[in-house]
């Protein structure tokens, strides 16, 4: 039976619980994969943060490399059973996603299910979503393999909202200027400028010089909040590991995911040594 979609997912408010619910075992119910390559993720390496709000940037693709990727990763999933497959909102984990499992035996079974928990730490341009109305029409039902965006469409109704959905993530802003970028943004959109508004973030946070918006103990808590969710939904399958769950993310999101050691710590300022290398 289909469980209802719970009200809220927002994460301002969670506190983390003293012991983690899953381990980062790949051999057990969950696996985790993180997208193909970028043309972000080749420059980035080659020059550093200058390139961080760029527009040209903004919500990247998969290179071809990162197709290869992708490729290679569906030969190792073709035999694979699957239970859920959770993606990520940006468009290199649905782009991965679709290649990944687009040959699979149950392909006819299978859905992508968008989750916006699962959607990088806000940091950069690479980060920050597209139009989501264009996503929507390139990954919905009728897709070669269906996209399920009920999730996504119940945590943000409007249109201001499901475009800048990433907003909702940042914490590290004062109130009143997160609310003055926020109003901004909404306004551009319905003007039109969209990208101009993004860019103009963009700008604002590099004058400000933080290394991201959204702090990593916020991102733990994301992960958090989202395996709460999987336990609840599969608490009655949760033992099977026969039947996978694949998560389709981003690095730094997956590094947080697979932490035992940030469990009931509440100062989280780097990436923790046990996590699992997602380079």
């Amino acid at each position: 039976m289909k469980k209802k979609v719970k009200k809220s997912l927002k994460t301002n408010n969670i506190k983390t619980s003293k012991n983690p619910i899953f381990k980062k075992d790949l051999n057990g119910k969950i696996i985790f994969i993180r997208h193909g390559e970028t043309d972000y993720n080749i420059d980035f390496a080659k020059k550093g943060s200058k390139i961080k709000y760029d527009i040209n940037y903004l919500d990247g693709h998969l290179n071809s490399n990162g197709i290869k990727q992708a490729e290679k990763t569906a030969e190792i999933f073709k035999n694979i059973d699957v239970e859920a497959i959770y993606v990520s909102p940006l468009y290199r984990t649905l782009e991965s996603a679709s290649i990944i499992f687009k040959n699979h035996p149950k392909k006819s079974e299978l859905q992508l299910i968008i989750h916006p928990l699962l959607t990088e730490v806000i940091s950069s341009m690479h980060n920050f979503t597209d139009d989501i109305d264009l996503k929507k029409s390139i990954y919905n039902e009728k897709s070669e393999i269906k996209v399920d965006w009920s999730i996504f469409n119940e945590e943000f109704k409007t249109k201001e909202e499901q475009n800048f959905y990433y907003m909702n993530y940042v914490n590290l802003l004062s109130k009143t200027k997160y609310d003055n970028i926020k109003n901004n943004m909404y306004n551009s959109l319905k003007a039109g400028k969209m990208k101009e508004s993004i860019s103009e973030l963009g700008k604002i946070i590099r004058d400000l010089k933080m290394k991201r918006i959204e702090s990593l103990e916020h991102l733990f808590n994301r992960t958090v909040k989202f395996k709460e969710y999987l336990k609840d939904k599969y608490k009655n399958s949760i033992s099977n590991s026969n039947k996978k769950i694949i998560i389709i993310s981003h690095s730094c999101f997956g590094q947080m995911f697979t932490s035992n050691e940030c469990y009931g710590k509440t100062n989280i300022k780097e990436y923790p040594k046990d996590c699992c290398d997602m380079s």
